[in-house]
């Protein structure tokens, strides 16, 4: 299935015209977690409760970084565009956990990535440019990390005390649903987009020994907000 879709992709791109097609530099922040917790190798440290249900709010244990690739836009007709970039995205969640006693342990978790969206935008009307985005990102996932700290009572900051490679109990793709609302404007004869992406993870990231709860599986999806600045450079 994954292969198909790449192939679709590919095709898709190169039956558009190239001599029409814009580039344009993407850069910005995205905010990024799971739908619920990631496993831990340290469940001994403190564990983990994954008793909630699945979330969809990138916001909720987020991590917080930044992104930037290239992107190259085929107009399709008056309001329609197809969008192919290529970004490199860090990426991964972070989750704080109280002892009650007053001290705390931090899971920080750092996925890096190659990804691909291909996307199509709707403009609203033919002169002014707020448009509509949807479409899907292929992501390779290149490594996944933890680093565990710890920070004590009368502590200030936190101590590293662990880190850990994840990335072979981490699945090596991602395929994300993609929702975005943007609006674009002239400046000095280019183009300046501002918009914001929700990405929603479709597969179970995790290929550790299988989680339960309450005899339902417990699946990790990824969950992204990326705020979007693109320059069209020609």
């Amino acid at each position: 299935m994954k292969k198909i879709s790449l192939f679709l992709a590919v095709l898709i791109i190169l039956s558009c015209p190239l001599q029409s097609a814009e580039f344009k530099r993407i850069i910005g922040p995205v905010f990024s977690s799971f739908s619920r917790p990631w496993p831990s190798p340290y469940s001994e440290v403190y564990p983990f409760d994954y008793g909630y249900g699945s979330t969809l709010n990138p916001f909720k244990d987020n991590r917080f970084s930044f992104f930037g690739g290239l992107g190259l836009e085929f107009p399709l007709s008056r309001v329609l565009e197809l969008e192919f970039d290529l970004l490199y995205k860090e990426a991964g969640g972070q989750y704080r956990v109280e002892t009650g006693f007053f001290d705390s342990y931090l899971y920080e978790y750092q996925l890096k990535k190659i990804s691909a969206p291909l996307l199509l935008k709707a403009h609203f009307w033919k002169k002014s440019r707020p448009y509509f985005l949807t479409g899907f990102d292929f992501s390779l996932i290149l490594s996944h990390r933890l680093q565990l700290f710890y920070q004590s009572e009368a502590g200030q900051i936190m101590e590293k005390l662990r880190e850990a490679d994840l990335k072979s109990l981490t699945r090596k793709t991602d395929l994300a649903l993609v929702l975005g609302l943007g609006f674009e404007v002239a400046l000095n004869k280019r183009r300046v987009s501002v918009e914001g992406r929700y990405e929603v993870g479709l597969p179970d990231l995790y290929r550790g020994p299988a989680l339960a709860f309450e005899g339902r599986p417990v699946k990790v999806r990824s969950r992204q907000f990326l705020l979007i600045i693109g320059y069209v450079i020609r």
